[in-house]
C-alpha cells in the first residue's frame, strides 16, 4: 500500500509539472499573438497616415505646421509599436530596429525644428487680411487664409477685412471655463443617439452664446476694426473659418456665416459662429469625417459686405465632364446664397479654359427674386423685375473679366478651382472665396468620366490608388524574368499587388490588379511614380489577355477594349500644388523622405534586414514581413503544449488537437473535447468546411497504380524515415477568433497553414506551405507542383523548391478569405496518398484540372 501511495504521488507530481508546463507555454502563445495583433493594428493605422500624407503632399488639400508635426509624431509611434511588438514576439532577435528609428526620428525632429505653441507663434488675437496667407491655415482657418492669400500673394480683389484667430478662440475657450464645460456636457454621449446629442449640443451653443468675450478680444476688435473701416457704418460678414474647412474637407454649409453684422453686434456675431461647432449636422459631419474637436479650433473672417448687383460661382474646370476644357460661371441678381442654395437657376456662360479665355456659349435663366440687403443692413428677399428676369446679370465683357481672374486663381493655386464672387455697384468684381475643386481624390465635387459607348467596356469597379489614363497593351507578369522584360508602354495587370511591381513601374501606363487596398505597399510607390492605377478591380485576370490593346481610365474606373483617343487628354498631370513653395509644404516635403519612400522590397534580398531600413516604411515593411514568419513558427512547438488541448471531435483521417488562445471556441473551461459546430474561430471554420465536405472525405480506398503503389513501398524500404516519419503523429491548430496556425501530419507529409481573416482587409493573410512524402523525389516533385498549380489558380503567390510549396495569399476581404480557407481544407484532404498518383505529367495537369472542376476522387 506505501509503495502504491508512493507510486500515486510520484506520477501526479509529474502530471502537475507537466500541465505547469503546458500552461507557461501556452501563455507564451497568448503573449506572442497578442503582439502580433498589435502589430498588425500599428500596421494599418500607418498605412492610413502614409496614405494622407501622399494626399497632402500631391497639393489639393489645406494645411499647416500643426498637421506635418502631427503626422511626424504619429509615424513614429506606430513604428515604434511595429518595432516592439515584433521584438517582443522572438526577445533579442530585432534589437537593430529600436537604433534605426531612434536615427530616423532625430533627422525627422531636426528637420522640423523646434515646436512653438500656437500662442507663440501668433500671439495676436485679430490680423488683417493683407497680413494673411495660406501658411497661416493654422492660426486663422482656411476661409480666411485662402482669402488673405488671394489678396497678399495673388494681388487678386478681395472685401476689406480681418481674420480673428485661432489664438483669440483658445482664449475664449479658457473664459468661465468654457471648454472644459463643453467638454463635460459632452461626455458619454452616444453620436447614434441622435436625440440626445441634439439636447446636449443646444445646451452647448447656449453656453457658448452666452459667455462674454474676453476684454482682450473686444479691444483688439474695436482697434480692427477702426483701422480697416475708420468710423464708418460698414456692414461685415462674419463667416466661419475653421482650421478643417475649405481644405480636403469642405464642411460646406455646416457652419455659421452672418452677413450684414453693425459694428457693435461683431461680439455676439463671433459668438454664434464658435457655437455653430456644435450644431448636429456640423458635428455629425465632424464624426464621420474622423476629425476631432480639439483639431477644429475655429478662427472667424470679418470682411466688408459686398453691395451685391449680381454674385455667384465660377469653377475653373467643367465640374461635370472632365473632357470639357472649358470653365463654367454661374451668377444670379443680388446676393449668392440664393444661387448655392439652389432656390434659382442661375445664367450661364461657357469659356475656354485660356489665359484669355473665348465665350463658348451662354444661358440666361428665369431669375424671379433676390436676396439683397435693405438699407439697415438687413437681409431681405426681392422681387426681380420683369425687365431683369430674363437679362444676363452680367455683360459678356463683365463675365470675361471673371473668367481671366478665375484663371490666375488656379494658375495661382495650381490646381481646379471653385470660386465665389459678386459685382459691387460699381461694376467691381470681387472675389469672395477659392477652395480646391477636386476633380479626384473625392473632396469637393467629383465627377466620373463619361462612359464611352463606341468603345468596348470591359472592366468596371475597383479603387482608384491613382487617378489618371493610360493606355497600352496588356503584360501579365508572373516571374522575375518576366518583371525584367517588360515593355515601355505597357499596362500590367496582376492578381494582387505586390511591391516588387516597383521595378516596371517608370515602364507602365497604367496598373491593375484584382486585389490590393489603396493604403497598401504598392498603391503608395504608384502614387510616387504617377502611374494610373485601379486596385481591387475583379475579372481582370479572366477578362484581360496578354498583349490586348487598352485603356485604363483611373478616374473613374473602368477598362476600354483600344485606344479611347477621347480620354487621352486626360493624360496630362493634373495634380493641383495648392501650397507648394510655402515653408508649410516644404517642411512636409522634407520630413517625408524619412517616412515614405519604400526601399525593402524583395524579402528574399539580402539588403531586406534592419541596416537596410532608410526610412519609416522599410521598418514598417521588415516588421510587418517577420512578423509573419514569427507566427509560421508557432506550429513548430504546438505539441509541446499538447497537454491543454482540445481533441476534435470529427470525422478527420488526422488526430487534430486545438490551443485555444482567445474566443476560439465555445467549450467549456474544464471541457477536453470540442465539436465542428463550438468553433467560432473565423479560418478554422473556413477550412473544417472544406475539409468534412462529404466528397472529398474518402471512404475506400483511391484508386492507384501499381507503379506508384511500389515506388512508395520501394522508398520507404530503402529510407524507412522518408517523409520525416510524420505518420500517426498528432495535428495542431493554435486558434483564436480571427487567426489559426493549423500544423498538419498525414501520413508522411507535412503542411502548416497560418492565417488571419477579419474585417480589416489590410491585416489578413494565408501562408501555407506543403513538403515531405512517402514516394521517390520524382513523384513528390510532381505533386508539389500540381499542388502549386492548383493554389496559382485560386491566386496564391507560389514557390516550389524540390518537393516543398511555400505560398501567400494575402490583403483580400473576409468572404474571399474564407472561400480560399475552404479550398485549402479540400486541398488537404484530397492530397493524401496522392504522390502515387503521379506518374507522369499528364496526371499533373490532370488533377489541377479535376481539383478547379470539383472531381475530388
Amino acid at each position: 500500500m506505501v509503495f502504491k501511495a508512493a507510486i500515486k504521488r510520484l506520477f501526479s507530481k509529474k502530471a502537475d509539472a507537466e500541465t505547469q508546463v503546458d500552461a507557461a507555454i501556452v501563455k507564451g502563445f497568448r503573449k506572442r499573438y497578442a503582439r502580433f495583433r498589435k502589430l498588425l493594428d500599428a500596421n494599418a493605422a500607418l498605412a492610413d497616415l502614409m496614405t494622407d500624407m501622399e494626399i497632402k503632399l500631391g497639393g489639393t488639400s489645406l494645411f499647416g505646421i500643426t498637421y506635418v508635426r502631427y503626422v511626424a509624431k504619429n509615424a513614429l509611434n506606430f513604428t515604434r509599436r511595429m518595432s516592439s511588438s515584433l521584438q517582443g514576439m522572438h526577445g533579442g532577435r530585432y534589437e537593430g530596429l529600436t537604433e534605426v528609428v531612434d536615427n530616423l526620428e532625430k533627422k525627422i525632429y531636426e528637420t522640423l525644428g523646434p515646436e512653438q505653441d500656437c500662442r507663440e507663434m501668433c500671439k495676436l488675437m485679430v490680423l488683417p487680411l493683407s497680413a494673411v496667407d495660406l501658411s497661416m491655415v493654422d492660426w486663422v482657418g482656411g476661409k480666411a487664409a485662402n482669402l488673405g492669400e488671394m489678396q497678399s500673394m495673388a494681388q487678386l480683389p478681395v472685401p476689406r477685412g480681418f481674420a480673428i484667430t485661432v489664438t483669440a478662440f483658445q482664449l475664449f475657450m479658457t473664459q468661465n471655463n468654457l471648454g472644459e464645460n463643453i467638454l463635460k456636457l459632452l461626455a458619454g454621449v452616444d453620436p447614434e443617439d441622435r436625440e440626445n446629442l441634439s439636447s446636449r449640443l443646444e445646451r452647448v451653443r447656449e453656453l457658448v452664446e452666452n459667455t462674454p468675450l474676453p476684454q482682450e478680444i473686444l479691444t483688439e476688435l474695436d482697434a480692427a476694426y477702426v483701422r480697416d473701416f475708420g468710423d464708418a457704418d460698414v456692414r461685415l460678414a462674419v463667416r466661419s473659418s475653421s482650421q478643417t474647412e475649405d481644405g480636403d474637407k469642405s464642411f460646406a454649409g455646416q457652419f455659421l456665416s452672418e452677413l450684414g453684422v453693425a459694428r457693435k453686434d461683431v461680439p455676439a456675431s463671433y459668438r454664434r459662429v464658435i457655437a455653430s461647432l456644435f450644431t448636429p449636422s456640423a458635428t455629425v459631419y465632424r464624426l464621420h469625417q474622423g476629425i476631432t474637436l480639439g483639431e477644429s479650433a475655429m478662427g472667424v473672417a470679418c470682411v466688408e459686405m459686398v453691395q451685391a448687383v449680381s454674385s455667384g460661382v465660377a469653377y475653373s474646370h467643367d465640374p461635370v465632364n472632365l473632357l470639357n476644357e472649358t470653365l463654367v460661371i454661374n451668377a444670379t441678381w443680388g446676393l449668392g446664397r440664393y444661387l448655392v442654395d439652389g432656390l434659382v437657376s442661375p445664367d450661364m456662360w461657357i469659356f475656354t479654359r485660356e489665359e484669355r479665355p473665348s465665350l463658348v456659349r451662354r444661358r440666361v435663366s428665369s431669375k424671379e427674386r433676390m436676396l439683397r440687403l435693405d438699407g439697415t443692413g438687413n437681409l431681405v428677399e426681392a422681387e426681380v423685375s420683369a425687365e431683369d428676369q430674363r437679362r444676363f446679370c452680367l455683360t459678356d465683357a463683365e463675365a470675361e473679366e471673371l473668367a481671366r481672374m478665375v484663371m490666375r486663381v488656379e494658375s495661382h493655386y495650381g490646381g481646379y478651382q471653385d470660386v465665389e464672387w459678386a459685382k459691387d455697384t460699381e461694376g467691381k468684381l470681387v472675389l469672395l472665396q477659392s477652395r480646391p475643386l477636386d476633380m479626384r481624390n473625392g473632396s469637393g465635387r467629383t465627377p466620373k468620366m463619361p462612359l464611352l459607348p463606341q468603345y468596348p467596356l470591359l472592366l468596371e469597379g475597383g479603387d482608384a490608388a491613382y487617378a489618371g489614363v493610360g493606355h497600352g497593351p496588356i503584360v501579365m507578369p508572373t516571374s522575375p524574368e518576366d518583371l525584367v522584360n517588360f515593355p515601355k508602354g505597357g499596362v500590367l495587370v496582376a492578381r494582387h499587388s505586390s511591391a516588387t511591381y516597383a521595378m516596371v513601374l517608370d515602364r507602365a501606363q497604367a496598373v491593375v490588379t484584382e486585389t490590393g487596398g489603396i493604403t497598401g505597399h504598392m498603391a503608395t510607390i504608384c502614387r510616387e511614380f504617377h502611374v494610373p492605377t485601379i486596385l481591387n478591380m475583379p475579372e481582370a485576370m479572366r477578362v484581360l489577355t496578354p498583349g490586348q490593346l487598352v485603356t485604363v481610365d483611373a478616374f473613374s474606373c473602368r477598362v476600354y477594349e483600344g485606344v479611347a483617343t477621347e480620354l487621352l487628354p486626360m493624360r496630362m498631370e493634373l495634380d493641383s500644388v495648392r501650397l507648394q513653395g510655402t515653408s508649410v509644404y516644404s517642411s512636409l516635403r522634407d520630413v517625408s523622405q524619412y517616412i515614405l519612400p519604400l526601399n525593402l522590397l524583395d524579402p528574399n534580398a539580402a539588403s531586406f534586414a534592419p541596416s537596410g531600413c532608410r526610412t519609416l516604411h522599410d521598418v514598417m515593411r521588415y516588421a510587418h514581413e517577420l512578423s509573419y514568419h514569427e507566427m509560421f513558427a508557432i506550429s513548430d512547438e504546438a505539441s509541446e503544449a499538447g497537454g491543454v488541448a482540445l481533441k476534435l471531435k470529427a470525422p478527420l483521417p488526422i488526430d487534430l488537437h486545438l490551443i485555444d488562445l482567445d474566443k476560439g471556441t465555445t467549450a467549456s473551461p474544464t471541457a477536453r473535447s470540442v465539436k465542428p459546430e463550438e468553433i467560432t474561430c473565423v479560418p478554422l471554420k473556413a477550412l473544417l468546411s472544406g475539409m468534412l465536405r462529404p466528397d472529398t472525405m474518402f471512404r475506400r480506398p483511391r484508386p492507384i497504380s501499381m507503379g506508384g503503389f511500389m515506388s512508395v513501398m520501394g522508398q520507404q524500404i530503402v529510407n524507412p524515415q522518408g517523409g520525416d516519419g510524420r505518420f500517426g503523429d498528432k495535428s495542431y491548430a493554435i486558434i483564436s477568433d480571427r487567426y489559426m496556425n493549423f500544423s498538419s501530419r498525414v501520413g508522411y507529409h507535412y503542411s502548416v497553414l497560418d492565417a488571419y481573416c477579419g474585417n480589416t482587409l489590410s491585416k489578413n493573410y494565408i501562408s501555407f506551405n506543403f513538403q515531405g512524402g512517402a514516394a521517390g523525389e520524382e513523384r513528390r516533385i510532381r505533386r508539389c507542383r500540381a499542388i502549386a498549380l492548383v493554389l496559382e489558380e485560386l491566386g496564391f503567390t507560389v514557390n516550389v523548391r524540390n518537393d516543398a510549396v511555400k505560398s501567400r495569399f494575402q490583403k483580400y476581404e473576409k468572404s474571399v478569405m474564407e472561400d480560399r480557407l475552404d479550398q485549402l481544407g479540400r486541398l488537404l484532404q484530397v492530397t493524401r496518398q496522392m504522390d502515387m498518383l503521379m506518374i507522369n505529367e499528364q496526371a499533373v495537369r490532370q488533377f489541377k484540372e479535376d481539383f478547379m472542376n470539383g472531381i475530388y476522387r
